[in-house]
């Protein structure tokens, strides 16, 4: 009985360090203007989601007419086509992959927003 505890109690533990390393691996990016660009960075092998929100539109309802989200790709590194997400507080989203498994990779992403109305 005492090891089926150890294990349930390490299982737990596990559940929630895999829980919060997924958790780290959605990057959100805030832009307060018309265009923002981020230079991002990817570790080796590595995989991460980019979620980009257009914050001070005002009253401007965000659409994929009046805005918009590229993830660049570069040597070693893949992307999502970004698409919109119209939720309560809708936001921009692509995901990009590292293949390379010992070197960084530097995804450039450009939000562009809609003016404030």
């Amino acid at each position: 009985m005492r090891n089926l505890v150890t294990i349930l109690v390490v299982g737990g533990c596990s559940s929630l360090w895999a829980g919060a390393a997924a958790a780290k691996a959605i990057n959100q990016l805030h832009c307060s203007k018309t265009k923002c660009t981020y230079s991002e960075e990817i570790g080796p092998s590595g995989t991460k989601t980019y979620q980009g929100y257009c914050d001070g539109t005002g009253n401007t309802q965000i659409t994929d007419r009046n805005s918009s989200m590229v993830c660049h790709k570069a040597k070693d590194l893949t992307c999502t086509g970004a698409h919109l997400v119209l939720i309560s507080t809708p936001y921009w989203t692509c995901t990009c992959t590292n293949w390379n498994p010992t070197q960084r990779a530097h995804p450039d992403i450009d939000l562009s927003c809609p003016a404030p109305s």
